[in-house]
């Protein structure tokens, strides 16, 4: 991957996501891409600094077979991922606390929708909130906007037989237990 010329198109792509699913290329050997727990993003080791590249990667990802792929028309690099591509990092609430757009690191709003479902995952002996972003693709709800959300959810009086849910767009999601 030439990074030079990848980030000289950022500011040139025209649609916000390329068709990745129609594309199929050979696999690129050798390029280890990397996205940790936290949300970082790592070529070759290194942390990827620039939040336009980033953006440009997390735009040309696809999912399949389990596993993440950065593709282009010509060639494709696994990516190996931590949790998920994705985190949300923040939240908007309309003032009836009906209605929740969920903000993820990588300039994208969300609505925590039909489209958008929110699942708690045990992974390792914890429960991580995720929510679907796109294509198969997940984000990782932050700690602090889990907190929050859980807040909206005890606002919204969402507790029946210790199990705690969240509305949003007519919707309902599982929080979990609630202790005494």
């Amino acid at each position: 991957m030439d990074f030079a010329d990848l980030l000289h198109s950022v500011n040139s792509i025209e649609e916000k996501y390329p068709p990745v699913h129609l594309w199929n290329p050979d696999l690129c050997e050798g390029v280890e891409m990397k996205i940790d727990r936290e949300g970082n993003w790592f070529y070759q080791g290194s942390i990827i600094g620039r939040d336009k590249l980033k953006i440009l990667f997390s735009r040309i990802l696809k999912f399949e077979n389990n596993r993440y792929f950065l593709v282009t028309p010509v060639e494709k690099v696994p990516v190996t991922v931590d949790l998920a591509p994705y985190m949300i990092v923040d939240y908007e609430v309309d003032s009836d606390q009906k209605n929740i757009i969920l903000k993820t690191n990588l300039d994208l709003s969300i609505p925590l929708d039909q489209d958008h479902k929110l699942e708690v995952k045990k992974i390792g002996g914890e429960y991580i909130p995720f929510v679907h972003v796109r294509n198969n693709i997940e984000g990782f709800i932050s700690r602090p906007v889990y907190y929050s959300l859980i807040e909206i959810a005890l606002e919204q009086d969402n507790v029946f037989e210790g199990q705690l849910s969240l509305t949003s767009f007519d919707c309902v999601f599982d929080l979990g237990n609630i202790s005494d």
